[in-house]
């Protein structure tokens, strides 16, 4: 029978708690954590106190809850982490090493000390990420956009989700489709992005960002990804 996701973290981490002592000796940079994390990895992930929503891959949250309420602690969480970046299992739509040396150290370091924690971020923590970014690149750059888009002027080459190199173009003809401007089609793809689905790409991979995104960061996001 194939493991599940939860008992394989707890075989993950026994093998973690034997290599504690390894790797960088210094502290974890967890706000550069929690920026990487939402960049590279939010998409696909949930974890609340990132505010990530992604349903391709494991929610975090749940898949740590049992053994951290058992008795693993957040370094053996933190170490099973980095060896999950590094060792991606067969067959997984995770790319190996999306994140690499201190900045994979800094993301383990981060869901670590995050998953399944009560609460929500304060400090600069609370600003990392998405929620101090104010101009439509830095909005589209820490939500985590490029993990699934190619964007060429973002410096992105996700294939998840559909290419916005012509979105204005696309947003005007789905648009049209669905009785909308190219302003609200792309709104509402942000939004609400199981309203419409582009031919061709599945539907439901998409987070919906309604309640991560403050309403000036979704009108920023919609100007620059429409070439304003």
């Amino acid at each position: 029978m194939r493991a599940t996701w939860p008992i394989r973290i707890a075989l993950a981490g026994v093998a973690a708690a034997l290599l504690a002592g390894c790797g960088r000796s210094e502290a974890p940079d967890l706000v550069n954590g929690k920026s990487m994390f939402t960049q590279k990895c939010g998409s696909c992930h949930t974890l609340k106190r990132a505010q990530t929503q992604g349903k391709t891959g494991p929610d975090l949250d749940v898949a740590f809850q049992e053994a951290l309420r058992v008795g693993m602690n957040r370094k053996t969480v933190r170490g099973v982490v980095r060896d999950q970046i590094k060792d991606v299992r067969r067959n997984s739509v995770m790319p190996k090493n999306l994140v690499k040396g201190s900045d994979a150290d800094d993301v383990a370091a981060y869901v670590g000390f995050a998953a399944d924690r009560p609460g929500q971020d304060t400090g600069a923590l609370a600003q990392a990420g998405a929620a101090g970014a104010t101009n439509g690149k830095d909005i589209f750059t820490a939500s985590g956009c490029g993990s699934c888009h190619t964007l060429g002027k973002a410096g992105t080459n996700g294939t998840v989700g559909p290419k916005l190199d012509d979105l204005k173009t696309a947003a005007a003809k789905f648009g049209k489709q669905t009785k909308q401007t190219p302003q609200q089609y792309v709104q509402q793809s942000i939004l609400d992005p199981t309203a419409f689905t582009v031919p061709g790409f599945p539907k439901g991979v998409m987070p919906s960002y309604k309640g991560r995104l403050k309403p000036k960061q979704v009108q920023a996001l919609v100007k620059y990804l429409l070439g304003g």
